[in-house]
């Protein structure tokens, strides 16, 4: 495999100094990266409503999955405004809700690989999910930590890739 040029590689090693710095910050400032994922939710309900109502117009689907598509766009929407005006309630509530349900149904499919680890860890996982659901900001400082964990890898990464002039 031919090295990397010398421009990329110093922009994957200052690209991954600044994220690795957001994770820092995410770390630092657990407020400002919750804030800033509810955001992103916001967003993203408001693209998902939109997508769902587009859908309502398409030529090939039967009149319950317009009305499906139509209620699903309704509720994103729903869900998105409530967001937007109170975030640290819906917001908060809302990406709390999200990560349970991730944990839970990971825990399920750890389970289903049905070997001693896999099954401790998807108990542990279904556990921690319900927590979450119990204790919705459980649920926002676990995003919180994830995003700071994601941040942290990725622009380490980046940083060797730049350094040894390939992919890891």
């Amino acid at each position: 495999m031919a090295e990397q040029s010398m421009w990329l590689r110093i922009a994957e090693i200052i690209v991954g100094l600044i994220i690795l710095i957001l994770g820092g910050y995410a770390i630092a400032y657990p407020g400002v990266a919750a804030a800033t994922l509810i955001g992103f939710l916001a967003v993203g309900l408001l693209v998902l409503s939109g997508m769902e109502f587009a859908r309502v117009f398409a030529l090939d689907i039967s009149g319950w999955r317009r009305l499906l598509n139509l209620a699903l766009s309704a509720i994103a929407f729903l869900l998105a405004l409530a967001v937007l005006v109170s975030p640290l309630i819906w917001g908060g509530l809302t990406l709390a809700w999200l990560v349970a349900l991730a944990l839970v149904f990971a825990g399920f499919a750890a389970i289903g690989r049905a070997t001693p680890g896999t099954i401790i860890v998807g108990i542990i996982a279904i556990i921690i999910g319900f927590a979450v659901l119990v204790y919705p900001p459980l649920g926002v400082a676990t995003a919180v930590l994830l995003l700071a964990i994601a941040l942290i890898v990725f622009g380490l990464e980046l940083i060797v890739s730049g350094l040894l002039g390939r992919w890891v």
